[in-house]
């Protein structure tokens, strides 16, 4: 699954799982269930109303009995059992129980082996992305629709159809589903078999693999297909009427990662087709159901108006659910503690696959942003570990942390992969895959199998990496003898948000070494203190080269203020590297702004889009912590000098043939001039949107979102009504949503509660559920006492697009992280203490940590600013 909430950490108990160390057994694999009963094949047949939101249906479970017994357990949710009967003889008792998830099944007598458990029943479809959902859509020529598709991970399969709803339990599965004839459906396999009767038409699909219940899939309504054979699989793109064109990027783009994934795993795609599926609408991000994988539709079609940057999403997230075809779904974790095995895996193939497919991209550079998000994530000391203990249902539907069971997971395995090489981390992961195909996994699989192909011990250093929070920083102190040659003392420490008691901690943690610009090498740091060589006293040194190990480094006076004079010419990843230690160092005390700032100011007119960025967020997070106060028109206008040179240079127009990272930092620079009230660049962005009213197509999409940007933040009602105009009256979504958020940008008091009134109404489409709750946190950043109100008031509504469980995990992070400056933070906390369950407290800890981290660096920052500002003003004279 790709990160659905990524402006929330999703996560749940810090202690590790008790069989962390140990290789699968499906014996002591976590679980409610118990394992005396296990389910062989399922026949599932249902009859969906979608306009009743109910459904019937009938199943057939095969059963191996393990030891003899008389209690059949499995899950079951919102749903009436009737006629049970196992082998065709009426069962003694059947119980079911919503509140624990579970039906209980008594038999006559104990049995043991095969025996066949079926029954009828009924259910509930959901208008969440929860079990089976009706997703409400606007269609191309006018007037509603509504299709079905169905969100099953983690535990919500058991809403469709009574099941054994854990991972462990793998069976294969035989589907029928009866619709409209005029539907359209789409399952994990081809049809087998299509019969019409009257006006309904019954749909079979062939038998599935041995798999967990949640990678079950099935979409149906008025949906149509672009379509493709290669290499013996068959290729599908499917979207509701008159978007279907939209897939032929993705189409041709799931080709080419197939190719690539059969020949990287050698191990080929198994299954005989994949399909695509757009769903307007519905959860955020995609799901990887085994052969028929599910997006938002934003996240899988590119139309007209899609930029750049949207193709390189859909291409991305692709690739990471494709890569769940392998990791997750031909080999799936044992239990929801090793969630990471999972999405760790596809985030870092598929940043892998897309740096390789676009090297023009510079993708390494671009998901250093999302390894930043995750370190500072994890250096809160209410942290948790990657590998996660769950042990209920609300934990495992929240334990999909986008910065920590994603991005930190995807940093570990780039870090690894440096430290024993690629082309030995490879043949690890191919007999990972080999040895483990349609069973489960523990990460001790894993490490055992990257042990045996590198003849390195990557358990140990490996293991602390998930098994604990945080990370280390490593601190270098340099001594130069009478020749100038310098060796190095090398000493770790947790690194906090806060530069509090971090002592005691210690990783194996793999060390690229470069001096000056030359080939890094590998140093395995693995004690508390070590001594190196490293080339001489006055060389440039990245203790982290190319930005590609998981930790921080502080580097002593001398060192710092070498790397200083040699940045311009420093390789950029390893400038990428520089620039975010020195920016967190800053933010925990452990280095001044003005080594920062000196970082900065030597860049010149170079255009690293990364480095750039990194940069004016800094700047952007000064810059908003002075507003109010005395020395915001200085810092604004040092800020607006340091970055317009390289935003002059680039223009606003792109150049011929020009890179897509010289796009975005173009982007970036404009956007934040504005922000900052460079006049002459919001009168240009005026003029061009005047001429874009009365002619869009002079405009590119890839250059929309920064006019609309800065025209919103900047309008007046004129310009407001105008651009409110385009939104309405937008032909495809993706322009529709780019108006939208462009209006909440807006800095007027009275137009911004114009968007809330746009937000909270039916102007929206009902496939655009996920908008308001966007527009209403955009409006945070300009009016955050606006946006909080609303947000508390009209909850319910704004988090429709939410599934029930993940919701209270979303508020414990979400709300703290976005409204630590709308009030006081002791109010925040028990608004928010009041909406959860207390099985959320943790999350809600980690809210607050970093909502009192950012309230108590914003008056940090404005001291550290004014007194630089001032000592340079004072040194100029």
């Amino acid at each position: 699954m790709f990160n659905r909430f990524c402006s929330a950490a999703l996560c749940c108990l810090l202690a590790p799982s008790a069989w962390c160390g140990a290789p699968f057994s499906f014996e002591s694999a976590p679980g409610r269930l118990p394992k005396n009963v296990v389910p062989v094949s399922y026949d599932v047949a249902i009859v969906p109303d979608a306009d009743a939101l109910r459904f019937t249906g009938t199943e057939s479970v095969k059963l191996q009995f393990r030891a003899a017994t008389a209690t059949v357990q499995f899950n079951s949710l919102n749903e009436t059992l009737s006629h049970v009967l196992l082998d065709g003889t009426p069962v003694k008792s059947v119980s079911s129980s919503d509140e624990r998830q579970l039906t209980t099944v008594m038999l006559a007598k104990p049995v043991s082996g095969l025996h066949t458990l079926s029954f009828s029943y009924s259910g509930k479809i959901e208008t969440q992305p929860q079990g089976l959902f009706a997703q409400k859509y606007t269609k191309s020529g006018g007037g509603q629709a509504v299709m079905l598709s169905t969100q099953f991970e983690a535990t919500d399969a058991r809403r469709m159809f009574p099941c054994w709803d854990e991972p462990a339990f793998r069976a294969t599965f035989h589907l029928t589903v009866t619709v409209p004839k005029s539907w359209a459906t789409v399952g994990n396999m081809p049809i087998a078999q299509r019969t019409v009767q009257g006006e309904s038409a019954t749909v079979s699909f062939q038998r599935s693999p041995k798999m967990p219940s949640y990678l079950l899939e099935f979409s149906a309504g008025d949906l149509r297909e672009v379509s493709a054979e290669r290499g013996g699989t068959q290729f599908g793109v499917w979207a509701v009427a008159g978007h279907e064109q939209d897939g032929a990027v993705a189409l041709a783009s799931a080709q080419d990662i197939l190719a690539d994934y059969n020949d990287y795993f050698a191990y080929p795609y198994p299954l005989p087709k994949l399909d695509s599926i757009a769903v307007p609408g519905g959860f955020s991000g995609a799901m990887e159901n085994w052969g028929a994988i599910t997006y938002n539709d934003q996240a899988l079609l590119v139309g007209p108006s899609s930029t750049m940057q949207d193709r390189q999403t859909v291409f991305s997230i692709q690739a990471h659910e494709m890569a769940h075809q392998w990791f997750g779904d031909l080999v799936t974790m044992g239990w929801w503690d090793d969630t990471w095995l999972n999405e760790s895996f596809a985030s870092w193939r598929a940043a892998k696959e897309t740096a390789e497919r676009y090297p023009a991209w510079r993708w390494w550079e671009q998901e250093d942003e999302s390894k930043e998000s995750a370190m500072a994530a994890d250096a809160r000391a209410t942290s948790h570990a990657i590998e996660q203990h769950v042990t209920d249902e609300l934990q495992a539907a929240n334990s999909f942390d986008s910065d920590i069971t994603y991005s930190k997971g995807e940093a570990l395995l780039r870090m690894l992969e440096a430290y024993i090489g690629e082309d030995v981390f490879r043949q690890g992961i191919r007999s990972y895959i080999k040895s483990r195909a349609y069973s489960n996994a523990a990460a001790a699989d894993l490490w055992n199998a990257l042990r045996q192909a590198s003849g390195k011990n990557v358990p140990a250093v490996a293991a602390p990496w998930i098994e604990k929070p945080g990370f280390p920083l490593v601190s270098v102190s340099a001594a130069c003898d009478s020749s100038g040659n310098r060796t190095l003392t090398l000493s770790q420490k947790r690194f906090l948000l806060t530069d509090g008691s971090a002592t005691g901690a210690q990783w194996q943690v793999p060390l690229r070494i470069r001096i000056g610009t030359a080939a890094p090498r590998n140093l395995l740091l693995d004690s508390q203190e070590q001594k190196t060589a490293a080339g001489r006293c006055d060389e440039a040194l990245s203790i982290n080269a190319d930005a590609v190990g998981y930790y921080r480094v502080q580097y002593d006076a001398t060192t710092l203020a070498v790397n200083t004079r040699a940045f311009p010419g420093a390789v950029d990843g390893d400038r990428i590297a520089l620039l975010d230690d020195q920016w967190a160092l800053v933010g925990n005390g452990g280095a001044s702004l003005q080594d920062f700032l000196a970082l900065a100011s030597s860049m010149g007119t170079d255009r690293d889009a990364r480095a750039w960025q990194q940069i004016v967020r800094a700047l952007s997070s000064i810059e908003f912590a002075e507003r109010g106060s005395p020395g915001h028109p200085a810092f604004a206008a040092y800020a607006r000098a340091l970055i317009k040179p390289v935003a002059d240079e680039l223009r606003w127009d792109a150049a011929p043939q020009e890179t897509p990272n010289v796009g975005d930092l173009r982007d970036t620079l404009l956007r934040d001039l504005s922000s900052w009230g460079d006049q002459a660049t919001i009168d240009e962005a005026r003029r061009r949107f005047a001429a874009f009213v009365k002619d869009s197509h002079g405009l590119s999409a890839d250059a929309q979102t920064t006019l609309l940007t800065i025209v919103g933040q900047n309008a007046d009602a004129a310009t407001f009504a105008q651009l409110h105009a385009l939104a309405k009256g937008a032909k495809d979504d993706t322009f529709m949503e780019r108006c939208y958020v462009a209006l909440a940008r807006v800095r007027d008091p009275d137009l911004a509660r114009q968007v809330v009134q746009i937000a909270l109404s039916d102007e929206l489409p009902p496939q655009a559920n996920t908008l308001g709750l966007r527009l209403i946190l955009t409006l945070a950043r300009e009016h955050p006492r606006l946006s909080w109100d609303t947000y508390i008031a009209h909850q319910d509504q704004l988090m429709k697009s939410v599934a029930t469980e993940e919701r209270p995990l979303v508020l414990a992070q979400q709300a703290p992280a976005v409204y630590w400056d709308a009030l006081p933070l002791d109010q925040l906390e028990a608004w928010v203490r009041a909406n959860i369950p207390k099985g959320a407290s943790d999350n809600l800890a980690r809210g607050m940590e970093t909502a009192h981290h950012l309230a108590a660096q914003k008056p940090a920052l404005v001291k550290a600013a004014d007194a630089y500002l001032a000592s340079a003003k004072h040194a100029a004279r």
